[in-house]
């Protein structure tokens, strides 16, 4: 089942994920850390990613005692910035804040990617796990359930267009599911992560989005995108 997490609880989280980072270091040198740390985010600002990644990195700096610098280097659905992580010298300074995307799916998808092999990264801890869900603009798109969005995709001569975070990203890859499953002219619209494509959403460039459910629920409770499902086995609250 989805879970919400509070700043509190994902400072907590941090602090243990921090106490797991420095052990094995403090059993070689009792200095570490000496210096700020980097937390690389693979996707542009204002992301799902990118928001949790920067609590966590708040509690990290609490926790260690040094500055965590969060950096944003987005493109590839995160392989640019996972492939910069794995190039870095092993030295428990430059991190990777990584998703199901940069660390299984792209590994999948793509051939020619310098940071291919799980065995590229050591691994830290599971942060969270955060459902996708389907917002359209009900001023472009004016549907209020997925059966009306059907619907109204059938009716159109066109294809609608849907955005997404990456090529390759859970988001990309729950659009071709439904392409696929309802055999619908859906035509893909791949953005450097998750802030633009919601703008553009918002904007009435594209129809509708799979989209993590912490950068859209802003929109949605403003009223600006209109939420038709999400992909958790179990309605949220």
């Amino acid at each position: 089942m989805p879970q919400t997490f509070s700043r509190q609880q994902f400072l907590r989280a941090a602090a243990l994920l921090g106490a797991a980072l420095a052990l094995p270091a403090f059993a070689a040198a009792d200095t570490f850390p000496s210096r700020p740390l980097k937390l690389l985010v693979p996707f542009s600002p204002g992301g799902n990613t990118d928001v949790v990644a920067r609590l966590v990195g708040q509690g990290l700096a609490e926790t260690l005692g040094q500055p965590v610098v969060v950096e944003n280097v987005p493109g590839a659905n995160g392989a640019i910035g996972a492939s910069r992580v794995a190039a870095a010298a092993n030295d428990g300074y430059t991190l990777l804040f990584g998703t199901a995307g940069t660390q299984a799916i792209n590994p999948s998808l793509y051939r020619n990617l310098s940071a291919k092999s799980l065995d590229d990264f050591e691994y830290i801890a599971l942060v969270t796990s955060i459902p996708n869900v389907l917002v359209v603009n009900e001023a472009k798109t004016p549907v209020k359930s997925v059966a009306e969005l059907l619907s109204y995709a059938r009716e159109r001569r066109s294809g609608m267009s849907y955005g997404s975070p990456g090529m390759g990203s859970t988001v990309h890859l729950s659009g071709e599911l439904l392409k696929s499953a309802t055999k619908l002219d859906l035509v893909h619209a791949p953005y450097k992560g998750s802030a633009p494509a919601l703008s553009d959403l918002i904007g009435g460039q594209i129809d509708f989005i799979f989209e993590n459910i912490t950068p859209a629920l802003p929109f949605i409770q403003s009223g600006k995108l209109k939420a038709l499902a999400v992909t958790s086995a179990e309605r949220l609250p």
